[in-house]
């Protein structure tokens, strides 16, 4: 599955003024056989963030166990875009997937950092879950709720 870029991914160039505007969004997809890896590259923010919500829902319910996304291209992030990432990794927690954040550009990084929100998601450098939390009575993910979102039925 390829979805064309949800814009153009190039850096414009006003003629008039001389002033460059940031990439928009683009958003590629690599299906494999059980997950799909999501390019984001770009600025995401309110003015793009249903765009960015349908085509990232759309790529999780086409996977069969989860959707792995690389924001390492992301140059600008609000918390409108940060909600499309919270909604829907709740969205694949409740249909029984996993959604990972793959690669994180400094500025999701630090979005992730000072919102305290980086532990909802599974990241390259986190160990696993089940490993993490085993045993060790350390809370997992689950047990951090997020104000306004609801924990998956049976997740309790």
């Amino acid at each position: 599955m390829h979805t064309p870029p949800l814009r153009s991914s190039t850096t414009t160039t006003d003629r008039a003024s001389g002033s460059t505007t940031p990439p928009p969004l683009a958003v590629l997809f690599e299906p494999g056989p059980r997950r799909v890896l999501a390019h984001v590259c770009g600025e995401t923010d309110m003015d793009n963030a249903q765009e960015l919500r349908r085509a990232l829902t759309a790529a999780l319910d086409s996977s069969a166990y989860g959707l792995d996304i690389d924001l390492s291209g992301v140059t600008f992030c609000d918390c409108t875009a940060l909600h499309v990432l919270l909604r829907l990794n709740q969205q694949a927690l409740g249909a029984g997937k996993t959604l990972v954040l793959t690669a994180l550009s400094p500025r999701i990084a630090r979005l992730l950092q000072i919102t305290q929100t980086k532990h909802v998601f599974t990241t390259p450098a986190d160990p696993p879950r089940e490993a993490a939390a085993a045993g060790t009575g350390a809370p997992t993910p689950l047990d951090h709720q997020i104000p306004g979102l609801q924990r998956p039925p049976g997740r309790e």
